[in-house]
């Protein structure tokens, strides 16, 4: 018995000792989830969209016009209403989305307003992103006798409405 305690004590010693010498590895880490540090931001006269911290909020503006005055076209108030509320995308959607950032050309857009000129009667779109080290604002005033908007411009705004599409189904 006494030595079946003996072995056991110094079988247990060279498993100390040899755990021991056993240099500390660190497991690899999972990459950071994609699309965390973008910030989207797409507003028109009826919508807002934002992606920030990996989630998408859609706000829905709601144009209200004078009944008794159906002639006048500037609406007396605009409501809003919550569709998407902070509803999380998942990594494949970040991934596309700033895939789809870096391919368009958007952040490097010459200019930072196209369309027509601050005097002329126009519809105001604004597209924001924030990625890493990169930021760009643009905004497009659309009206029917200027210029269409810049193709990037045009590439996100569309982006950014099948994602809203796919996310709200």
């Amino acid at each position: 018995m006494n030595q079946l305690f003996l072995f056991c004590l110094s079988f247990f010693a060279v498993l100390v000792a040899n755990a021991q010498t056993i240099p500390y590895q660190e497991l690899p880490r999972p990459a950071a989830r994609p699309g965390m540090d973008l910030v989207f931001q797409y507003e028109s006269p009826r919508d807002l969209v934002l992606v920030k911290n990996g989630k998408i909020t859609h706000i829905s503006k709601i144009h209200h016009y004078d009944e008794d005055r159906p002639w006048v076209a500037t609406p007396v108030h605009i409501s809003q209403q919550t569709v998407l509320d902070q509803v999380p995308l998942n990594g494949t959607q970040l991934q596309a989305l700033q895939e789809m950032i870096q391919s368009s050309d958007f952040l490097y857009l010459p200019l930072n307003e196209y369309g027509a000129p601050q005097d002329e009667r126009a519809y105001p779109y604004h597209i924001k992103i924030i990625t890493g080290d990169q930021e760009k604002s643009v905004f497009f005033y659309s009206n029917p006798t200027y210029a269409p908007a810049p193709v990037p411009f045009a590439r996100m705004e569309e982006y950014v409405w099948k994602l809203v599409t796919e996310v709200e189904q």
